[in-house]
Order: C-alpha cells, then structure tokens, then sequence
C-alpha cells in the first residue's frame, strides 16, 4: 500500500492554525473533516442576528462569515458564559498516522500525545480510514487533525489469530443480519459450513430463513456478495456468550457429516476447521473414510494418496471456498465412477491390492 496525503486537508488546517493563533475562535460551516467544531453542534443555542452579524450564539457571542477560510469566527460577549462547545475549544495541530496494516492499527504520535486506534479497516481505502480517524479525534475533541497515513507491514503482528484478514463477512436475509465466524460453500453456492455471531433474535431469524431452503446474503466489504443456497438438513450447535450478550451457532450440513449420509446423496462435503495440527492430511484421511462408506469395494488406507490425487485431476473432488475457522473444505462426486477409477489405477499399478 502506497502512502496516502491529503494535502490540500493540510493547507486548509494550516491556514486555520494561523488564525487561532492570532486569538481567533473559528467555527466550521460544517463537519468538513478541519477538526473545528461545526455551527450544528451549537445547537439551539444558535439564531440568525441582524447585521453586521450573521448569527447569535445565545448571549454568548456572535458568528461572521469568513470566505477566506470557508469558516465563521466567533466574537465573545465580555462576561458571558461560553456554551461547552466554546469552553472546550482547542487549538488544532497537524498529525501524521502509521496503519499497522496486519495488525489492523493505527498509531498516531503529536507532540507528547500518542493516540491509537484498534480495529481499524485498510480495505475500505486510505481516503476512508482517514475520515474516519479524524472523525474519532474530532469527536473525542483531540485538537489533532491527519493529514498523511503512513501504512506498514508490521513482522510481529498476531494477524494469524484473526479469523479473517480483511474484513468480517456478514450473513443477511432482509430481516436480519449476524457476522460469519467461518463458512464454506461449493461453487454453486450451496451451503455447507456457516457460524455465526450475534443475537440471539437474530440467529432465530436466520436460522428459520436456512431451515425453510431460502437463500441468504453474505457480504464483505470490499469483495462481492454471495448468494448461498441451502442444502437439505443442518445439524446445529449453539453457545451463549453471556459477556457479550451474544451467542454462538454452526450450521452444518448433513452432508458433511459422518453417520448422517444417506446413500442416494450425490455429493458429500468434507471440511476442516481451524485447531487441526495437519489439515492437508485430515483431509485426505476423511476423504478415504467417505469413499469407503459410498462404495461396495474395499479401499485400503495405503490407496489414500494416489486416489485423492486422481480423483483431484478429474475434478472428482473439488474445492469449497472456505474462510474463517473453516480452513479447508472439498466435495465429493458420489455419481461419478469410482469404481472404474479404482480398476484403472490397479491395472496401472498405481495402487495395489497387496500390502
């Protein structure tokens, strides 16, 4: 990611620095990004005036026009009380952020103040993350307005315990909405694997629109949506998270679940999830496990290997998209002919019926 400047975001503040520094109270026309307090957040407090002024700030003061800086100036009544917003009026300094981008924070240091944001989100786009941040700092009234991010690739961050590395996708159905903690489905987009969080109303809402067959929305900022098609029956688990007043659900498909098969499927779902110490081997293993369960011949476990891989080449056995705490997932061609795969790879010594 390249360096992002707002410059003429710079030039602006600079100008305005200036002038409070030759004593001037200036207020934004509106929340402009400048760091200034906006004439909305007077409130009711503030009137139209007669001339030479264009607005009352209560008994207060008044406001004139600036066209120069685009900005009022407040001109104080001696001895009236300032409204909060003027009490707590702050001179404005320039800033710059670093954007820890694996560790999705920001850092930002001026003068002796150190500031940091957690969470934050670099795929939105710098011109984004910049808004926002000096949204934050306005509202929490820091003085510190930014004008440069800075991003970098921090060696150390802890990205690998983040279930996602971009941002968090989210499940819809029209009424509802929860955040994926995994998914996996095919390429035509049938459901095999989500987990969710969120409340429990929620869960409810999307767990009737699953069990009914009807298709749900998952989004994800910056990516495309995806339309995902329920699949006959779900097994599901639910967790109550009682210190975030949430709770927890898988949704798993019977077809990826073992003793839940049923012979006339056409196809099975082998998924791994995130804890397994060997995850390419786990799949092959409940690859052979399956195919054993599907067929009417004997499969040795020495055979695993070699049939994996041509059943790969022959898109017997594809990949599901997967993300989250599911790691990797595959779907099985039940209706292909196993059989006659099995007969050529014997016959070319690519396995063997002895040990």
């Amino acid at each position: 990611m390249n360096v992002y400047e707002d410059k003429y975001l710079r030039e602006k503040v600079n100008r305005i620095i200036a002038r409070q520094k030759e004593g001037k109270i200036i207020i934004a026309a509106y929340k402009d990004g400048s760091g200034l307090p906006a004439r909305e957040d007077l409130g009711q407090e503030l009137t139209r005036a007669a001339y030479p002024y264009d607005y009352a700030v209560g008994k207060a003061g008044f406001l004139n026009y600036d066209s120069e800086l685009g900005a009022y100036l407040f001109t104080a009544k001696s001895g009236e009380k300032l409204p909060q917003v003027l009490a707590n009026y702050r001179i404005l300094t320039l800033g710059e952020a670093i954007l820890d981008v694996k560790d999705r924070s920001i850092h930002i240091q001026c003068g002796e103040t150190s500031v940091t944001f957690t969470g934050a989100q670099p795929w939105k786009g710098l011109y984004e993350v910049l808004k926002e941040v000096n949204e934050e700092l306005a509202r929490v009234n820091s003085g510190i307005v930014v004008w440069k991010i800075v991003p970098k690739e921090s060696g150390d961050s802890k990205s690998g315990d983040r279930l996602f590395l971009e941002a968090v996708p989210k499940l819809r159905n029209g009424q509802a909405m929860a955040y994926a903690t995994g998914y996996a489905y095919y390429t035509d987009h049938n459901l095999a694997y989500i987990g969710l969080v969120g409340y429990k109303t929620s869960l409810e809402s999307l767990r009737v629109t699953l069990m009914c067959g009807k298709s749900l929305q998952m989004t994800q900022d910056g990516l495309s949506d995806v339309s995902l098609i329920p699949t006959d029956k779900y097994e599901q688990a639910w967790q109550a998270m009682p210190e975030y007043t949430s709770h927890h659900v898988g949704f798993v498909s019977r077809l990826a679940l073992p003793g839940k098969w049923e012979p006339e499927d056409l196809c099975a779902y082998l998924l791994i999830f995130r804890g397994t110490s060997d995850p390419g081997k786990e799949l092959i293993q409940l690859f052979v496990e399956r195919i054993k369960e599907a067929l009417e011949v004997p499969i040795l476990d020495e055979w695993s290997v070699a049939l994996w891989k041509q059943a790969r080449s022959r898109t017997l056995v594809q990949d599901l998209a997967t993300g989250g705490d599911c790691i990797l997932g595959a779907r099985i061609d039940l209706q292909a002919d196993w059989k006659e795969l099995l007969s050529e790879l014997l016959a070319q010594e690519e396995i063997s019926l002895t040990i």
